[in-house]
């Protein structure tokens, strides 16, 4: 069931990763205000959980799940079945993914658990989520993943493996589109620019390089991402799937 226009999610159950900062933090508020119930993850080391009270005064129900960010199998399992016991199903599924490693190709001293720690968090745990998401999921549930818009479109120093773990993303949604579709369960990227907060491995200079490189000359901020999320969630985007939405400031205009 879609909410009333005032409350576009209401009645939704939300299921989103690394909640406690950021853009997951300023989606979770949206889709509260907006009326979903949520289910979030965050961090294993986080020790302060007192935004939850904030989120639980806009109305909605708010559950907490500690998560590895290079979650198994077995991990993303036992969440899904965590969030349909205590929440019914999960409607929309939102993936956002926080590691950004930087090291040369050439360079030997990098070892193969550096890449596959890359790997395990920003695709692989991404998949394995998704595959568990979909069996508490009913016609019009909704996928969307956090992507960089930068990263698998334009090469950069350091970066290399990186940008191949995004483009692994988009073309993993990009196929989870048509094999879900036939159910009715809508499956959708959002790819990031320059965004005025903390990822690990980027650097204020990075930002303010990529800054440069858009169009509005300027850092994008959570609650503009949070928008477009709210959107792909919601009934508005009811015939759009296996679509990348840019909110990069115009980079690939």
């Amino acid at each position: 069931m879609l909410g009333s226009t005032s409350k576009p999610l209401a009645g939704r159950v939300v299921l989103l990763t690394n909640a406690n900062h950021g853009v997951g933090l300023a989606t979770a508020n949206l889709l509260a205000s907006a009326g979903a119930d949520l289910a979030l993850t965050v961090d294993e080391e986080v020790l302060d959980a007192s935004f939850l009270n904030d989120l639980r005064r806009l109305g909605g129900r708010v559950e907490m799940y500690r998560w590895p960010s290079s979650a198994s199998a077995v991990d993303c399992s036992r969440l899904t079945r965590s969030v349909a016991s205590s929440l019914g199903r999960i409607d929309v599924l939102i993936t956002n993914a926080r590691h950004r490693a930087h090291w040369q190709v050439d360079d030997v001293d990098v070892d193969e658990e550096a890449l596959e720690r890359q790997y395990a968090t920003t695709v692989r745990a991404v998949m394995l989520l998704v595959r568990s998401s979909v069996r508490f999921m009913e016609s019009g549930a909704r996928i969307i993943a956090l992507s960089a818009s930068l990263a698998d479109r334009v090469g950069a120093p350091g970066l290399a493996d990186y940008a191949a773990s995004k483009a692994a993303i988009t073309a993993f949604f990009r196929g989870a589109a048509h094999d879900l579709g036939p159910r009715g369960i809508n499956v959708n990227v959002i790819q990031l620019g320059a965004i005025r907060t903390e990822l690990p491995g980027t650097s204020r200079d990075d930002l303010n390089a990529e800054m440069q490189s858009n169009v509005l000359k300027r850092l994008g901020t959570p609650e503009e991402v949070a928008n477009a999320i709210l959107f792909l969630a919601g009934p508005s985007s009811s015939f759009i799937t296996g679509s990348v939405l840019n909110v990069d400031g115009g980079y690939n205009a």
